[in-house]
């Protein structure tokens, strides 16, 4: 895949992964400290969360603060927002993937 097209398609999931984040957030709560999260950082997001995936295919275990830890060191200012990690993993994990990470609330 050329540059161009890896970098528009980079920024397409970029929007979806913000619309997503929109539409699976709790009513009461805000998303603005999702208008400050670069693509770089969204970028390295996703590629975590494709890392976890792959980890759970391998059937190795990996926790909901595993996963917790090592967002926050990615992006800190999501500590502050509530639910993040679930609300981050559920926009861009598959759903087998999501229940599996919190299939035991580990």
């Amino acid at each position: 895949m050329s540059s161009y097209v890896k970098e528009i398609s980079d920024r397409l999931d970029f929007i979806e992964f913000k619309q997503n984040i929109l539409l699976l957030k709790q009513p009461q709560h805000k998303a603005s400290i999702f208008y400050d999260l670069t693509l770089d950082d969204f970028l390295k997001i996703k590629s975590l969360t494709a890392k976890v995936s792959d980890i759970m295919t391998r059937g190795e275990k990996y926790t909901i603060y595993d996963f917790e830890k090592e967002l926050f060191v990615i992006w800190p200012p999501i500590k502050s927002y509530p639910s993040s990690s679930t609300l981050v993993a559920k926009a861009l994990m598959d759903t087998q993937y999501f229940d599996q990470l919190f299939m035991h609330d580990n």
